[in-house]
């Protein structure tokens, strides 16, 4: 299948290469940015509390068309465990949910606490906070509290899989489906990164438990799992691993 994504912008992103650092994050969004849909015909409802930490608050973008039963896509930004934000700019994460919203579906986009802070397994905690938060407001904004889907990216998708599998947290029981993307599941010393290692620890211990590739076997949730093409390596082996 052809990309839709303009021979320019694909030159320049090859041009650039792999890689994950800020300066290339900043300037692929750039490209990004003349391709990001307006947000007329979706209804924005941003900074609405899931608990009482000023982090845990979720955005929601809808249609209000009178519909109803419409599914809920959950979406968790990236940020690197120490960071990020769903409103990091006016448009990047917003343009993801509004695509959910113009789909004919409820898009919302939800941050968590963040490492140093608050360590594991408290991202995994938020995210069941304000999956079961939508759940008991979904008719508020026309959606069905049975069909909600949960996605996440980079460390948001490290978090995704954690409330998924864990077998304190259950997650994949509550939701219908899961999409991670670009995310670590599986910890390991020699590979601990100190940013991972401000939210999972430094006790290699415990990294198994903490790991979501350890509990997946017991899962019966359907998930996609995907990675970008210019991915670093560090983040397209623990997909494959998966």
């Amino acid at each position: 299948m052809s990309s839709k994504l303009p021979p320019e912008i694909r030159a320049r992103l090859r041009e650039w290469g792999a890689g994950a650092d800020p300066a290339l994050n900043q300037n692929s969004k750039a490209l990004f940015a003349p391709l990001q849909a307006p947000a007329a015909g979706v209804t924005q409802e941003l900074d609405i509390p899931f608990g009482a930490d000023a982090r845990q608050k979720l955005d929601v973008y809808h249609v209000a068309d009178g519909k109803t039963g419409k599914t809920i896509v959950i979406y968790i930004p990236g940020g690197g465990f120490t960071g990020g934000d769903k409103r990091q700019d006016d448009n990047y994460f917003g343009n993801v949910c509004r695509f959910f919203a113009r789909q004919g579906m409820v898009g919302v986009a939800a941050n968590y606490r963040l490492a140093p802070d608050f360590k594991w397994p408290c991202a995994g905690q938020d995210l069941q906070s304000a999956v079961r938060w939508m759940k008991a407001n979904a008719a508020r904004f026309g959606g069905d509290a049975n069909r909600v889907v949960i996605f996440g990216h980079s460390a948001g998708s490290s978090h995704v899989a954690s409330y998924l599998f864990d077998p304190d947290l259950r997650g994949g029981e509550e939701v219908i489906g899961g999409v991670l993307a670009s995310g670590l599941y599986v910890l390991r010393k020699e590979e601990m990164r100190p940013n991972v290692a401000q939210y999972f620890g430094d006790d290699e211990k415990q990294y198994e438990r903490r790991s979501a590739m350890t509990h997946v076997g017991k899962s019966k949730v359907p998930v996609l799992l995907a990675v970008a093409e210019m991915d670093p390596v560090y983040l397209i082996t623990p997909t494959f691993e998966m």
